[in-house]
């Protein structure tokens, strides 16, 4: 395939200046044994892009080529590759681990500390074509269309995070953008959790999460006077939202933080160390995680559908209206769109 021998075509970049950048990207060159060469099909904004694009992430400053939430079809295959096949539609783990770590052995790939984020550490996947390792690659199963499988990643964040606490019971989540709506998700197709509140400062939000199963969605400052709950999920991880967290969690109970914080922040430690309230991190997700989304979104469930987080899509010439498009309030996921090289015209 001539794609094998070298195309690089276009990339978007958050620049040093604060904007977003197509550029032409260097050729994709799949020469490796475990190569598979890959043509995106669709790339989920995430907020952690934002704050990169912003300067406001804790680790990551521009330049970099971002994308991580990726959709992708098969072009070709190293000979060693038995993940997929030319022609497949996958989904891309972008957490490259080392595989050899204690931690990576362990099944903890997302605890390696020589790990790196397509997007992040690593250039991204917001390009025409791209090369990655057979082993990050999922087979998206047949009858869940691409537009449905580009939301795996963010949803295996919230089946990650909603598997942090052994017996959700009562559960309270803060924030009800993608990620504590995927949570949400999440916490409904595993069982376990009770009654779920919500706490959201968005209308359009508030009512998603009602439709996806939230019991009580409220807006912050509303939320039941002497609330108490086993689990609180904080999605938004600000210091006043991890007060709010600490102080409605039963003796005993755990809080997860899953928002990722623009740095240090305080928690209610004398409240957490007298009860012996448990906290947890929960950082991205591992290879099963991602399996289990794939596999509940081609199993026919009758829940929710997933795709309603999708609020607005551009073609990639038009990534920079993308961007800008997740500064409104109102928008929970923002596609950047490639033509399908499958579908003829595309």
């Amino acid at each position: 395939m001539n794609d094998r021998q070298g195309f690089g075509g276009r990339q978007v970049v958050l620049g040093t200046d604060g904007a977003v950048h197509v550029e032409a990207a260097p050729a994709a060159v799949a020469e490796g044994r475990d190569d598979v060469l890959l043509a995106p099909l669709h790339l989920g904004i995430c907020g952690s892009d934002v704050h990169v694009l912003h300067r406001s992430h804790p680790f990551v400053a521009p330049p970099v080529v971002t994308g991580h939430e990726c959709v992708a079809r098969v072009l070709a295959t190293g000979p060693d590759v038995t993940s997929c096949a030319e022609g497949d539609l996958v989904v891309v783990n972008p957490l490259i681990s080392c595989g050899v770590c204690d931690r990576c052995r362990a099944g903890a790939a997302n605890r390696c500390a020589s790990a790196k984020v397509l997007g992040f550490g690593l250039p991204g996947l917001a390009r025409d074509r791209v090369v990655v390792a057979g082993r990050f690659c999922h087979r998206v199963p047949p009858g869940v269309p691409a537009r449905t499988a580009v939301l795996t990643e963010p949803l295996a964040v919230g089946w990650h995070a909603a598997g942090r606490a052994s017996r959700p019971g009562r559960v309270l989540i803060i924030g009800g953008g993608p990620v504590g709506l995927a949570v949400l998700l999440a916490l409904r197709a595993r069982g376990g959790a009770g009654h779920v509140t919500l706490v959201e400062p968005v209308p359009v939000k508030r009512a998603l999460a009602t439709a996806f199963g939230a019991d009580q969605v409220v807006a912050p400052g509303e939320l039941p006077p002497g609330l108490q709950v086993d689990t609180a999920y904080d999605c938004v991880a600000v210091a006043g939202t991890l007060a709010t967290a600490g102080a409605a969690i039963v003796p005993g109970g755990t809080l997860v933080v899953v928002g990722v914080p623009s740095g240090d922040t305080s928690l209610p430690l004398a409240r957490l160390q007298r009860w012996e309230i448990d906290v947890r991190g929960s950082g991205l997700y591992l290879d099963e995680d991602i399996a289990a989304v794939l596999g509940h979104l081609s199993s026919g469930h009758d829940g929710p559908d997933v795709t309603r987080l999708i609020t607005a899509a551009h073609p990639v010439e038009r990534a920079a209206d993308a961007f800008a498009a997740t500064g409104d309030p109102d928008q929970i996921k923002v596609l950047i769109d490639w033509p399908d090289p499958a579908v003829p015209d595309a």
